[in-house]
């Protein structure tokens, strides 16, 4: 809508000022042909005055030559209204012009801050592009090091199973031999209590003593099989490291069992943390797809209003080099000399032509021919002081006489 109202203006300003060019050329060429007929004129009547009885002979030519001078004087008193009419309509083209630079300007300056908007967009472009690509690495870092860490769970795991079954092994040997161990110990606390009794009682062990001595020497030579050795002593220090090795091993599996409590703990909070990390990842994606989409319809927006501008600025330029073109033409023709005319001395040249043109208005009022006072006498730009009292058609006939 704003740019249809511009090719208006600009088309009506145009149309305004080539008339404008027409009606001035029209006018200049009709001046010239004025003064060239008023000065004709003037030179016949000066001849005729220099000639004894010229006055009387030629009064009626006279009168006729005055005749046509009124008629002249009033054809070019009608095109000097016209002019005067032209350069007062001359103020509302400045305006005009003013107008468009002004609007020129504001175009430059929506242009300039497209382009900032424009700038700070691309750079919030990039600023996510890093992140994206840093989220992305993160991502794949933490892939790897899952993938690692699952594998370095299986053979932790399958290591674990295999010294488990070992350990089991060990232990259940182990505790066969601690049940053995410490049924025959408590049989031999238990011979040991009844020492004593077995004293008392040596009669009746010695007629007993054949069967017990049996069983004895049967277990002794159990263990003796077992251990490989023959010293009691040795056997029981034999039965201590055993013990100690086996607490120690009930260490080392429940140290195990801690360790693989551990891992699951931290397996748990590793999956947690994925889980946590995938869902955020799967979020910050959705919203950066929602602003790049924001940002895409918001610079397709801008570029289509740049693009606009663009034109209209185009257009405006175009009739404002049309307009400098003829109005440097015209200072020229007026002036002789020639300007280059920009936007920031068109005001200045617009009214030093107005200025020009006034000034030679007024160098032809003050001329002394009595025609050329009447013709601009009544001109419309002149000062007020300037200003002459059109004469009748009497008083101009009583000057003829």
């Amino acid at each position: 809508m704003a740019t249809d109202i511009f090719k208006e203006e600009y088309n009506n300003v145009q149309e305004e000022n080539d008339r404008y060019r027409q009606l001035n050329s029209q006018l200049k060429d009709h001046l010239v042909c004025l003064d060239r007929e008023i000065a004709v004129a003037d030179s016949r009547i000066q001849e005729k005055l220099t000639i004894p009885g010229g006055i009387v002979k030629h009064q009626g030519k006279h009168r006729r030559h005055m005749g046509r001078i009124r008629i002249l004087e009033n054809e070019l008193h009608q095109d000097t209204i016209k002019f005067s009419k032209l350069m007062c309509s001359n103020a509302d083209y400045r305006k005009k012009i003013a107008h468009l630079q002004q609007q020129k300007v504001t175009g430059w300056n929506i242009e300039e801050k497209l382009n900032r908007h424009l700038a700070t967009q691309q750079s919030i472009m990039d600023k996510l592009e890093v992140k994206l690509s840093l989220a992305f690495n993160l991502r794949s870092e933490g892939e790897t090091r899952m993938q690692e860490m699952r594998e370095s769970m299986e053979v932790e795991t399958l290591d674990f199973i295999k010294r488990r079954m070992e350990l089991m092994t060990v232990i259940h040997h182990d505790a066969k031999l601690q049940a053995f161990m410490e049924t025959k110990l408590q049989e031999i606390a238990l011979l040991e209590e009844d020492e004593d009794s077995k004293r008392r009682e040596k009669q009746l062990q010695n007629q007993n003593g054949g069967k017990k001595s049996d069983v004895y020497l049967q277990a002794y030579n159990t263990l003796v099989e077992m251990t490989g050795e023959r010293d009691l002593c040795q056997i029981e220090r034999i039965f201590i490291r055993n013990e100690e090795r086996n607490f120690a091993l009930i260490n080392y599996i429940n140290e195990q069992h801690y360790k693989l409590n551990k891992l699951k703990r931290c397996i748990n909070k590793r999956k947690s943390d994925i889980l946590f990390l995938e869902l955020e990842n799967k979020r910050l994606e959705e919203q950066r797809a929602r602003e790049f989409q924001e940002l895409e319809s918001e610079v397709e927006k801008n570029s289509c209003v740049a693009d606009s501008l663009e034109k209209q600025c185009a257009v405006v330029q175009k009739r404002l080099d049309d307009l400098m073109t003829g109005i440097s033409s015209l200072y020229a023709e007026i002036m002789q000399t020639s300007v280059t005319v920009t936007l920031d001395n068109v005001v200045n040249v617009l009214a030093t032509l107005e200025d020009r043109i006034i000034e030679l208005l007024l160098q032809a009022n003050m001329q002394d021919e009595p025609p050329q006072k009447l013709l601009l006498g009544n001109f419309d730009l002149l000062p007020e002081g300037r200003k002459s009292q059109p004469r009748s058609p009497k008083f101009a006939r009583s000057d003829g006489k």
